[in-house]
């Protein structure tokens, strides 16, 4: 058992409505096994169908005040009122109290279905934590896709098949040889066979356990759009900085030949003072003397290769061995390095060089392996010039990546590669850098402190937590449809069970209640 998970009450089914469902059926049986008039046995069935029923009247009640008519309380307490007014008196109290039982356990399931949900969501654990719990706990509508986008289509069938209803028992009679009490009763379980209850039960339970899922894989997710983008998930565009490496770049060691370690290192503090690379912080950072900008003119910062300026009449450049290149410098094979260095160049003399030291995340490369498994293609953008950026890339197994990028540049490849994909396919960029507004992604994942504008966020090494959340997005939408089908056919069955009359009113609630507990269960298949 899991550290968290010590201490949480065991869930039982709903104790007082199960004693009101066993003083029902003890009624319902000495209503006809005892010698009573028909009078004290039709008062016997009332005392049982209030007893077990009482509150769907009262939740109707406040439903028609609300002008809600088509409340499922509403439609449960006219099938029931009309099968006991043609004197379907045992089937309407038997009706009440199997819908009363199916509802307990159905929310039992739910209950249970929720716990596993959070098993592994710390109670201490982040404020997001209690955000997934209460979507958890509300799971209405509004957080799944497929119902949020059938309900009021199936508002609309509510509607038309209890106007449907009413018309059969009005009028069959008049055109048929059928009697107002098989129309009535016909036209009651045709109610009960349309009533909402479990038609949705489901989807949003369904949603709000992925939501829950992913955050104990790392994964914040805070809204059911994102999860619904995320099962569509084609490629991720990943930031180099701070999400596949660890940190920022630390100075491994510095070699000059003609200056001690204290005036290299100042010298190489001012090259990199006004520099927005990341490896210029490196620099600065770990040079504890003070530095005069006003000695500082004609900067060139040149993204994922280094950078120049000009200190007292005296050109400074602090760059990769393609910028020495580029710039006619040459310096004696001795002096060049292997890895992350920069060298420093005075006046057109060689200076000296230093070498960097990055941690790559360790879950980067098992990461990016097992979103290939799913077909997710990974990609990498980095400040960094092409040899540091396409060796970082291959040790972590990612093909296609982008040297050279400031955030500008970052963005602009982000916006390319979105609008080279299918329409339906989703493309996701993660990133630590807050640039204070939404990429062309269809979802930006925000490593670090939350911001405005992510759709998700993990920590550094969160991001192994990916792939388990593609999958749980794929499952969701696979079991949300699986149970949409499935409700969707039992529906259909009941309506012609119905109309036909080949079967009971607690017959039809019970199959509908069997299809909607199927459903909740299969949630639990998310996971596998």
């Amino acid at each position: 058992m899991h550290e968290h998970s010590k201490g949480i009450k065991p869930i039982m089914p709903d104790f007082v409505t199960l004693v009101r469902l066993t003083i029902t059926v003890i009624l319902l049986v000495l209503a006809y096994n005892i010698s009573a008039s028909q009078l004290v046995a039709i008062i016997m069935l009332v005392a049982a169908i209030l007893i077990s029923g009482f509150d769907i009247a009262i939740t109707a009640v406040y439903a028609v005040l609300r002008k809600d008519y088509f409340n499922n309380s509403c439609l449960v307490l006219i099938a029931a009122a009309a099968s006991f007014a043609v004197g379907c008196y045992v089937e309407a109290t038997v009706f009440v109290a199997v819908y009363q039982a199916c509802r307990v356990f159905m929310e039992y399931a739910e209950k249970r279905t929720k716990q596993a949900a959070t098993e592994d969501l710390p109670k201490n654990g982040p404020e997001s934590f209690s955000k997934q719990r209460s979507l958890l706990n509300r799971c209405d509508g509004s957080i799944n896709a497929v119902r949020t986008k059938l309900e009021p289509y199936y508002s609309i069938a509510v509607m038309a098949l209890t106007a449907i209803a009413v018309l059969f028992a009005a009028f069959m009679p008049l055109l048929t040889d059928m009697t107002y009490v098989m129309s009535i009763r016909r036209g009651a379980m045709l109610i009960v066979a349309i009533v909402p209850a479990s038609a949705f039960a489901s989807l949003s339970l369904c949603t709000a356990y992925g939501l829950c899922r992913s955050a104990a894989a790392g994964i914040i997710i805070d809204d059911s759009e994102t999860i619904d983008k995320a099962a569509m998930l084609k490629t991720i565009v990943f930031d180099k900085s701070d999400v596949i490496t660890a940190g920022a770049p630390k100075i491994a060691a510095m070699i000059s030949p003609i200056l001690d370690k204290k005036s290299f290192l100042r010298s190489c503090a001012y090259v990199a003072y006004k520099s927005e690379q990341r490896i210029a912080a490196a620099i600065v950072g770990a040079y504890n003397g003070e530095i005069y900008p006003e000695y500082i003119q004609e900067f060139n910062d040149i993204a994922g290769y280094g950078m120049e300026v000009k200190i007292e009449g005296r050109q400074m450049l602090l760059g990769t061995l393609k910028l020495l290149d580029s710039r006619g410098i040459s310096i004696d094979t001795a002096s060049v390095r292997k890895g992350n260095v920069l060298y420093l160049v005075i006046a057109g003399r060689y200076a000296g060089a230093i070498v960097f030291n990055e941690n790559v995340n360790p879950y980067a490369a098992k990461t990016v392996s097992d979103l290939k498994a799913l077909g997710v293609t990974s990609m990498l953008v980095a400040e960094d010039g092409m040899d540091i950026c396409e060796k970082t890339a291959k040790s972590i197994n990612i093909s296609e990546f982008f040297p050279c990028c400031d955030t500008a540049k970052k963005l602009s490849v982000v916006k390319d590669v979105r609008q080279s994909l299918d329409k339906d396919d989703a493309l996701m960029y993660v990133s630590a850098e807050n640039v204070g507004y939404h990429s062309d992604a269809d979802l930006d994942a925000k490593v670090g402190e939350q911001t405005e504008t992510e759709d998700l966020r993990m920590s550094n090494i969160g991001i192994f937590g990916l792939p388990a959340m593609v999958s749980i997005a794929r499952g969701v939408k696979k079991i949300s449809m699986q149970n949409l089908a499935l409700c969707s056919i039992m529906k259909a069955v009941l309506i012609v069970l119905a109309v036909t009359g080949n079967a009971t009113l607690w017959f039809v609630a019970l199959l509908d209640f069997a299809a909607g507990m199927f459903g909740v269960l299969n949630i639990s298949r998310i996971d596998q």
